[in-house]
């Protein structure tokens, strides 16, 4: 459980690296700790922990805090570690890491025998972002073009897949990685209509299964949304936590 649960880790660093360089920020891997130099964009963490040495971890914050960080910095304590109030930050949620195996769950095939669409192109990609705005946990101030959180060279990326549904009123995101222990698909940035909210999640499974078969699925998510996945199969790897220097729009992704 433990190496699946660091591939889940693995998997987030790489979207959120990806994310974060699609969109010209400067980023950095290292032993303790991926970090975003820049202004992160929307629903994005500036640091992400990759391992449990809390102390080396804190060690590599602290020296960030006293450098001066910037008003609305976020960190993904992806172990549920780090006691980050003593550098003045403030939890902002707690969630968990999630995975479903190749052979479990009830969603693997596709229900219905629909097939979810992927963007080709970065217009595509600018046309399913507005559309994915357009759910209210997503609504960003300002106009679409000030603040774009996926940037063109994402649309056309092999480990990266922009789903909708045929009807366009759910959407997900699907990204493989692999930490060396084998490849994985993460689900992300989930869009379920109100009215059928539980089948839609499944028929989203199902469609980053077919995009990326034979791979587990692994996510985190929380409150309500951990229990609806639980129910389609999926398995708790272990808890995470969301620290800021004070509360902005960190969701998750």
């Amino acid at each position: 459980m433990r190496s699946l649960l660091d591939a889940a880790v693995f998997n987030n660093v790489q979207w959120c690296d990806g994310v974060c360089r699609a969109l010209g920020r400067t980023t950095s891997l290292g032993s303790a700790l991926w970090i975003n130099v820049d202004e992160s964009p929307p629903f994005y963490p500036n640091a992400v922990t990759l391992i449990r040495d809390t102390d080396v971890v804190m060690a590599c914050l602290r020296e960030l805090r006293t450098g001066g960080l910037p008003a609305g910095w976020a960190v993904k304590d992806c172990y549920a570690a780090l006691d980050l109030a003593s550098l003045a930050f403030e939890v902002l949620f707690d969630a968990e890491w999630l995975a479903l195996w190749p052979d479990s769950g009830d969603s693997r095939k596709e229900p219905f025998g629909t097939p979810w669409h992927a963007v080709s192109s970065p217009e595509g990609l600018a046309a399913w972002e507005a559309a994915w705005r357009q759910a209210p946990e997503n609504a960003l101030p300002g106009t679409p073009e000030a603040a774009v959180v996926f940037g063109p060279a994402l649309a056309t990326r092999p480990d990266v897949r922009f789903l909708a549904a045929p009807d366009g009123r759910a959407r997900a995101i699907a990204n493989r990685s692999d930490d060396g222990s084998g490849p994985v698909v993460g689900i992300s940035n989930l869009v379920l209509p109100e009215d059928d909210p539980d089948a839609s999640r499944a028929r989203a499974v199902a469609a980053v299964r077919s995009a990326y078969p034979g791979l587990p699925v692994v996510s985190y998510e929380s409150g309500a949304a951990i229990r609806a996945m639980t129910a389609l199969g999926f398995e708790r790897l272990g808890p995470l936590r969301i620290w800021v220097t004070e509360p902005h729009a960190m969701g998750t992704s």
